[in-house]
C-alpha cells in the first residue's frame, strides 16, 4: 500500500527513522523519583522517484523519570516526557518547517559498568499530536552513561 493510500485509510500514520541521535540528562529527586530533560534527532530520505525529499525531526522535551535503584548495578526505569517535536521538509528546494505537540511513554534498563560509567537500553513511543492526527514513532536506544 502506498504511503498515499494509507493516509486516506488511517489518519494516525507511524513514522519510521531508521538512524538518529539524542542527549538527555536528568537529576534525582528522590530515590524513586527523578527529572529528565531530553533533545533528539533524526532524519531521513524518501525514496520517490524525482527530487527526493528530506524529513527532519528534532524534539524537545522534559518529564518524570520512576526508577527502582538496585544495588546489583542494574537499575530499571519508567519515564514519560512532554514537549514539541519540530518537522521540516524540503522538497524541490521548498522548505517547510512545522512544531506540534509530543509526548513520549517509555523505560529501559540502565547498566552499571564501573565507577560513573554504564550503559542503558531504553524502548519509547514518541506520538506527534499535529491537526488533529497522531504520528507514531517507536525508538529502540542503546547509550553511553555518564554519572555526575
Amino acid at each position: 500500500m502506498r504511503d498515499q493510500d494509507m493516509a486516506k485509510h488511517d489518519p494516525d500514520l507511524s513514522a519510521n527513522f531508521p538512524a538518529g541521535w539524542m542527549a538527555s540528562g536528568g537529576a534525582h529527586l528522590w530515590s524513586w523519583l527523578g527529572a529528565v530533560g531530553e533533545v533528539s534527532g533524526s532524519a531521513k530520505t524518501l525514496s520517490i522517484p524525482g527530487d527526493k525529499p528530506k524529513l527532519r525531526v528534532y524534539t524537545f522535551m522534559a518529564g518524570p523519570r520512576f526508577t527502582r535503584s538496585a544495588h546489583s548495578g542494574i537499575n530499571p526505569f519508567a519515564q514519560v516526557l512532554f514537549g514539541s517535536a519540530r518537522a521540516s521538509s524540503s522538497v524541490l528546494g521548498v522548505r517547510q518547517t512545522v512544531t506540534d505537540f509530543s509526548y513520549q511513554p517509555g523505560g529501559g534498563i540502565d547498566l552499571s559498568v564501573a565507577g560513573r560509567l554504564g550503559v542503558r537500553f531504553e524502548g519509547d513511543y514518541r506520538i506527534v499530536r499535529a491537526a488533529g492526527h497522531n504520528s507514531k514513532e517507536p525508538r529502540v536506544v542503546a547509550a553511553a552513561l555518564i554519572g555526575f
